[in-house]
């Protein structure tokens, strides 16, 4: 039986090749809607929506055969958006992966027509960058351990037919492709020689190749582990894959994710697999696409000099990109984020899972309540309480520049920082009072001033990365020397995950 504690694979760094140019557009197959149900609980976790979308199901595990449908109601045939802008389409970066070599049917086995792959259907759906990033870089992880070829899918807003969605009114994409904001094994590029794994491939692709395959129920295997740990899930799903002898699986549409918000909501649960998951290769050779490391060097001047486009390997990929020296990224969510604090707050909810690593100095204690409690707005929480959470979840600019005053002295010794930049939504005339502040600050407490303060809102993005800014800014925060994150956050959960793989020291990984 293949032990989930056995699999650690030690980490080799390969050459990317470049990716080929398309010669014409690709337009991504249609995909049924689903129909909408309320899903109150996500509101614990879960920043960017307030519903997730799911469909109903019946059958159990079985065969299937399936055709390709390949109508899509194209961004053209619409009417144009209020105010004459249209979102990208990215047709040609579905091309690129098309025309990646792995797209062979007659390559030998492992790929192929006789390769082994298992696709998961059930991919969340409709929310914003960071919750789907956790999840499919555990998805691809448990590809890699039961050998079989990950298929990678578009991160996806919208699963309707139409190219384009909406957010606040505006109109974004409704799915992006994985490699416009992803590359290394989870993105189709080659694992380390060591791995002797088969690079990851496009779900039409598996169509073609499997016409036929097994079709798992995520509840067949997860349903009877209730609270289990995610180690144990592991473990369940590489014994349950083991028996499954077709060559093609896929996970069930429809039903819940293997990996879903309340095991990423629970450090207790999570943090058991961090042994295996920190030394594969979706971690050890992960990188930035090729447009989200351009959109960094063409602003160096707003994040970093180190960035500069005057330097050829800004460009390229890395898989251990230096870190930004004297770089203090700030993660500072404002907007709505307000109200899913408020509903944190009602609920006593503790830091996201993989922001209670041990060895983090910064820890949260919920907040203490009366004990009576209400199915509809939690419980009944103290206005000092309150207050305290909020300090810790959304907080203004005193409490900002005090926080930033505080980790800057606890540094002093061994970092020296000399630049801001704020990973934020925030209002561009809230953004330059915040800019004031931390100067006078400085010059208040005797301390150098900040040789320069950048935002989010600074930067000049084209319209294919400006609809995949939260990328860039987790790029960033990836390389800051010192980061500050909102504990409650998947995006700084996925920049503390990927410090921490790289093996940035935990006291400079830091929350509000």
């Amino acid at each position: 039986m293949l032990r989930f504690a056995q699999i650690l694979p030690a980490p080799v760094t390969v050459t990317l090749e470049k990716r080929p140019r398309p010669s014409s557009p690709f337009r991504p197959r249609a995909i049924l809607p689903r129909r909408l149900r309320g899903h109150f609980f996500s509101l614990l976790f879960l920043a960017t929506i307030a519903f997730v979308f799911h469909y109903n199901y019946s059958s159990d595990s079985n065969t299937v055969s399936t055709t390709s449908d390949d109508h899509l109601v194209y961004l053209s045939d619409l009417p144009k958006p209020e105010g004459g802008s249209r979102p990208p389409r990215f047709y040609e970066w579905h091309d690129r992966e098309k025309l990646l070599p792995q797209h062979n049917p007659n390559l030998p086995y492992p790929q192929g027509r006789e390769g082994r792959y298992i696709r998961f259907t059930n991919q969340v759906c409709c929310l914003g960058w960071g919750n789907v990033m956790q999840e499919i870089l555990l998805n691809a992880h448990l590809a890699y351990l039961t050998k079989r070829t990950y298929v990678f899918n578009n991160y996806t807003w919208d699963k309707s037919p139409h190219d384009f969605s909406t957010f606040n009114g505006k109109p974004i994409p409704a799915r992006v492709p994985l490699t416009a904001l992803l590359s290394g094994p989870i993105a189709g590029d080659p694992y380390p020689s060591s791995a002797a794994s088969s690079p990851a491939v496009i779900s039409e692709f598996f169509d073609e190749v499997c016409p036929t395959r097994t079709v798992i129920d995520r509840d067949e295997v997860s349903g009877a582990l209730g609270d289990a740990s995610a180690a144990t899930i592991f473990q369940a799903w590489l014994d349950k894959l083991e028996r499954t002898e077709d060559r093609c699986v896929e996970i069930k549409d429809h039903t819940p994710q293997i990996f879903d918000f309340w095991l990423f909501g629970d450090s207790k649960r999570l943090l058991d697999i961090w042994p295996s998951f920190s030394t594969s290769p979706i971690l050890t050779h992960f990188s930035w696409s090729p447009l989200i490391t351009a959109a960094l060097a063409a602003n160096a001047d707003v994040i970093h000099p180190a960035l500069s486009s005057a330097s050829p390997s800004s460009f390229v990929p890395s898989f251990k990109p230096p870190p930004l020296s004297g770089l203090l990224a700030l993660h500072i969510r404002r907007g709505d984020y307000i109200d899913h604090c408020t509903h944190l707050t009602n609920w006593s909810v503790r830091f996201l899972g993989f922001n209670e690593f041990p060895g983090l100095p910064d820890k949260f204690t919920p907040p203490k309540h009366s004990g009576s409690y209400d199915n509809d707005y939690g419980y009944d929480i103290p206005p000092e309480e309150r207050a305290r959470y909020r300090a810790h979840c959304f907080p203004e600019i005193g409490q900002i520049v005090s926080r930033v005053r505080e980790v800057r002295a606890s540094l002093q010794s061994t970092t020296k920082l000399t630049r801001v930049y704020s990973m934020t939504n925030g209002r561009p005339e809230w953004l330059e009072e915040l800019k004031v502040a931390l100067q006078e600050d400085a010059r208040r407490e005797g301390l150098a001033e900040w040789e320069h303060i950048g935002t989010s809102r600074d930067l000049r993005l084209t319209g294919e990365q400006k609809h995949n800014s939260q990328a860039v800014d987790m790029a960033v925060g990836q390389r800051a020397e010192v980061f500050i994150g909102n504990g409650f956050s998947s995006l700084t959960s996925n920049v503390v995950v990927l410090r921490a793989a790289q093996g940035y020291n935990w006291d400079k990984s830091r929350f509000w």
